[in-house]
C-alpha cells in the first residue's frame, strides 16, 4: 500500500526537524558552551577563524531542508510500505509493549549507534569515501559541521533506519533514535576540549570525535560511532591518545564553496572511470 499524503507530510516534519531545530535551539546552547568553555573574547576567535566553513555548512542546511529532506521523507514511506509488503519486518510489536517506551528508546538508540558504526565505515571505503569527504572538509570543526553532508552521504541515514525499522520497531521510538543520534553527533563535533571523563569509555567525547576528523594522522581512520565508544573499543578502532591539536580537515581539492563540494565526488568518480574507458576503447 503506498504512504498516503498524511503520512508522507509526517515523514517531512520528522527530516525537516533535525536540520531546523539545530539552528533554532542549538545556537544559543553551543554558544553559551563556547562562552564557558573559551570566554568572550575566545568565542569570538574562534567564531571569525570558522566563519568562512560555517557559511558552507548553512549553505548546505538550506540544501538539505529544501531540497534533500523532502525526497529522504518520501523514500522513507515508499521503503517502509514495500517493507511491509513483502514481509520484510519482525511482528515484534508485543514485545516493544511489554518492554515499555523509555527500554525501547534505549533499545533503538544502541541498535541504531550500532548499525551506523558499521554504515560509516563503509563511507571511508575506497568509492564512497570522495561523498563523505565533504563532511571531513571542515579545517574548524563545529557543531555545526554534522551537517555539511553530501546528499549521497545522506542515504546512508536513510538505511540506518530502514534496518531498524526492519526489526519492528515502533515510529516513535524511530523518531528518538534520528533526534538522540543527530543532536549527540552535534555535541561532538563541537570545538570543545571534553573527553567526558570516566563515562568516556561508554560515550562518545567531542575529543574522540575530533581525532576522527584529524588530517594526516594515523588515528584518522579511526572513532567511528556516535553516541557509545564501545563499539571502536570492541572492534579495534578507538583511538584517543590525548586532546586533539593537529589540523583537521582532507588532503583532496575539494573546490570553491558549497558547490565545489557538491562537485567533488562526480568528479572524482568520473576520473576513476576513465582508465577503463580506454581500456574498453583500445
Amino acid at each position: 500500500m503506498a504512504p498516503s499524503l498524511t503520512d508522507v507530510f509526517a515523514r517531512m516534519s520528522q527530516e525537516f526537524a533535525p536540520s531546523l531545530l539545530p539552528l533554532i535551539i542549538g545556537a544559543p546552547i553551543f554558544v553559551l558552551i563556547a562562552l564557558a568553555t573559551k570566554g568572550l573574547r575566545g568565542a569570538i576567535e574562534g567564531a571569525r577563524a570558522a566563519a568562512g566553513e560555517t557559511r558552507i555548512n548553512l549553505v548546505m542546511v538550506l540544501v538539505d531542508v529544501v531540497a534533500v529532506a523532502p525526497f529522504i521523507a518520501v523514500a522513507h514511506g515508499a521503503l517502509a510500505s514495500l517493507m511491509a509488503w513483502a514481509g520484510l519486518q519482525l511482528d515484534s510489536a508485543g514485545v516493544w509493549a511489554w518492554l515499555g517506551r523509555w527500554p525501547t528508546i534505549a533499545v533503538a538508540v544502541v541498535a541504531g549507534d550500532f548499525i551506523g558504526y558499521w554504515r560509516h565505515r563503509v563511507q571511508h571505503s575506497r568509492w564512497l569515501w570522495p561523498a563523505h569527504a565533504i563532511h571531513h572538509s571542515d579545517t574548524h570543526l563545529t557543531w555545526l559541521t554534522l551537517d555539511r553532508m553530501h546528499p549521497i552521504d545522506r542515504l546512508g541515514t536513510l538505511m540506518d533506519t530502514m534496518l531498524l525499522a526492519a526489526l519492528g520497531l515502533p515510529g516513535w521510538a524511530l523518531a528518538a533514535n534520528i533526534l538522540v543520534r543527530h543532536y549527540w553527533g552535534a555535541l561532538i563535533h563541537a570545538d570543545v576540549p571534553w573527553t567526558l571523563g570516566k563515562a568516556g569509555w561508554l560515550i562518545n567525547s567531542p575529543v574522540m570525535h575530533r581525532w576522527h576528523h584529524a588530517r594526516d594522522v594515523d588515528g584518522a581512520g579511526h572513532n567511528f560511532a556516535t553516541v557509545l565508544s564501545v563499539w571502536d573499543r570492541a572492534f579495534g578502532t578507538y583511538h584517543q591518545p590525548g586532546l586533539c591539536t593537529v589540523p583537521l580537515g582532507v588532503r583532496e581539492d575539494m573546490g570553491e564553496g558549497a558547490l565545489g563540494q557538491y562537485a567533488h565526488p562526480l568528479k572524482v568518480w568520473a576520473q576513476a572511470l576513465k582508465p577503463r574507458e580506454a581500456e574498453l576503447s583500445s
